[in-house]
């Protein structure tokens, strides 16, 4: 019975130290985890801040091309206005 008993007792140690083994693997695996996720974060900070400071640079050159357009548009109205006007006027007025 003796004999029995420790046997009972040292698979028990046995099934213990499996599951503390299988326990200490996971909590591993889940730090490592942890790292990369806190790894991801910060590059996902740093490709946030550039996708801000990009979308800042998109918004000023639509500014500016829409300010250009603006002088285009100016350009051409002069343009017209020249081409409609007699040139032949000075000339003939002298």
């Amino acid at each position: 019975m003796e004999a029995e008993f420790r046997a009972n007792i040292v698979a028990k140690e046995d099934t213990f130290k499996n599951h503390k083994e299988e326990v200490n693997h996971v909590t591993s695996r889940v730090n490592r985890h942890r790292k990369d996720i806190n790894e991801m974060s910060v590059d996902m900070r740093l490709v946030l801040k550039r996708l801000d400071r990009l979308e800042k640079k998109v918004w000023e050159q639509k500014d500016t091309i829409e300010a250009l357009e603006g002088i285009v548009g100016n350009q051409q109205t002069w343009i017209a206005r020249l081409r409609s006007c007699d040139c032949d006027q000075g000339a003939n007025s002298s």
